[in-house]
């Protein structure tokens, strides 16, 4: 099992990227054992699309370049129940799903309404995945989505000027990689982040998802040796929605300047 979960993860290497995630796991029996050709369906809860995968020999299946999104998954393999799992997939590391089939002697689905554990086995990335409802409730003053990584753990602020407003685990503020949607969104000039009101960059209402990755062991977390922090904007579903949101910032709520 230990020999399976290292292959595993060496093959998703160059699944992820900086707007997508993965899933991966294995199919087995109710005794443990694995089981090949299990067929798996993913659907987007939201988009409504469909992806579909068969485990292989080993029992083991992976689904990479996944949309961040919350998926039902549907295992069904011949003489087994089928059953029906609720994953939410994240932005970055891989997530886990490991299904138990078991014996049937007529057809019916089970359904299981739990998410896919938060214990990762793939890889030793540590991740910090904020939600668009979760991002709209943290305090943003200037609307600046710097603050979004700053409650991830290990994140204290940068006191001393320079290279970006906070540091994680120790690493200089300056050695921070900052994506939006894949695209790179540092300054040339200093390797800040081109956030905030006069860099015009979107506000905390246009994100759908942040990760923040503290500990970029993985190959596609590169290039710096500090934190990684991926954006990832909203998009459409099958349903109507919207919603508005209205920052105000006025001299009255502001405390005085040190040198005031």
């Amino acid at each position: 099992m230990r020999l399976l979960t290292v292959l595993l993860a060496s093959s998703l290497l160059a699944a992820q990227t900086s707007t997508t995630g993965s899933l991966a796991g294995i199919v087995v029996d109710p005794t443990g054992a694995l089981l090949p050709a299990a067929h798996l369906i993913l659907k987007d809860n939201a988009k409504g699309t469909i992806q579909e995968v068969d485990s292989d020999a080993e029992g083991s299946y992976q689904v990479p370049f996944l949309a961040p999104a919350n998926y039902t998954v549907t295992v069904s393999h011949v003489g087994f129940k089928t059953e029906s799992y609720a994953v939410t997939v994240s932005l970055g590391p891989p997530t886990t799903l490991n299904a138990k089939l078991a014996i049937a002697p007529a057809q019916f689905t089970v359904s299981v309404t739990d998410e896919a554990a938060w214990l990762r086995a793939e890889n030793g990335d540590y991740a910090t995945t904020l939600k668009g409802s979760q991002i709209s409730q943290v305090p943003n003053p200037g609307n600046d989505l710097t603050y979004i990584p700053q409650t991830s753990p290990g994140a204290l602020m940068n006191t001393e000027g320079g290279g970006g407003p906070f540091s994680i685990q120790g690493m200089p503020a300056w050695s921070n990689v900052y994506t939006l949607n894949g695209m790179t969104q540092n300054s040339m000039g200093f390797n800040d982040a081109e956030t905030g009101a006069l860099n015009l960059l979107l506000g905390q209402n246009q994100i759908q998802e942040a990760t923040i990755v503290s500990n970029g062991y993985s190959g596609q977390f590169g290039r710096l040796a500090g934190t990684d922090i991926s954006f990832i904007t909203k998009s459409g579903g099958s349903q109507f929605h919207g919603n508005a949101e209205y920052f105000w910032n006025g001299r009255i709520l502001n405390a005085n300047e040190y040198f005031q």
